[in-house]
């Protein structure tokens, strides 16, 4: 059966009655999307590869008991308290030169990769640098939005949905991240 045209909610129901292949078309759709959130929150390729794992477990063992809502915030919630835990338990360090994006490439190396002069690589790797070392140092609550904003490409109002927080809390964090990270970099610049 192709369930390429079913929506998220149909391909769980599929799923629960008892069609595996639609539970593998549900995992591709948010798989370069969750697992790049993943790398750039947990800052090793291999603490993220165990978290999508348990991500995706969960996911399977709560599927009976889904309810019509949003999937795709059902499951930023359960990939969000999933790293939550593994933060508490080790805290990692965040950096975005570990970021995967949909080239799979990290933002040092999709620089590096351009067709620029010395001089200007030598530029763009040390402003890249700083923004990574600036968005480790942010407060979680807002590095949270940002990374969901930057990395995964969510609305505010999934930011929202998945924190559980007011749609004007989620841009109030974007907003005051932004304004660190542009701030700090003024000094730098």
């Amino acid at each position: 059966m192709n369930f390429d045209d079913f929506s998220d909610a149909e391909l769980i129901e599929a799923y629960v009655g008892g069609d595996v292949s639609a539970f593998q078309v549900l995992e591709s759709r948010y798989r370069k999307q969750l697992f790049a959130w993943l790398v750039s929150s947990l800052s090793s390729r291999s603490d993220a590869e165990d978290i999508y794992q348990d991500i995706w477990l969960k996911i399977i063992k709560s599927s009976e008991s889904f309810k019509n809502v949003s999937f795709k915030a059902w499951m930023w919630k359960i990939a969000r308290n999933r790293v939550i835990d593994f933060r508490r338990k080790k805290r990692p360090d965040l950096l975005l030169d570990r970021s995967v994006n949909d080239d799979g490439l990290t933002m040092v190396e999709r620089i590096k990769s351009k067709d620029v002069g010395p001089a200007h690589r030598v530029e763009s790797d040390e402003i890249t640098q700083r923004v990574m070392q600036i968005v480790d140092q942010l407060p979680e609550i807002q590095r949270d939005v940002f990374l969901m904003r930057v990395q995964s490409h969510m609305t505010f109002s999934q930011i929202a949905e998945t924190l559980s927080i007011p749609l004007n809390t989620a841009l109030g964090r974007m907003h005051d991240a932004m304004k660190k990270v542009k701030k700090q970099l003024m000094e730098v610049i």
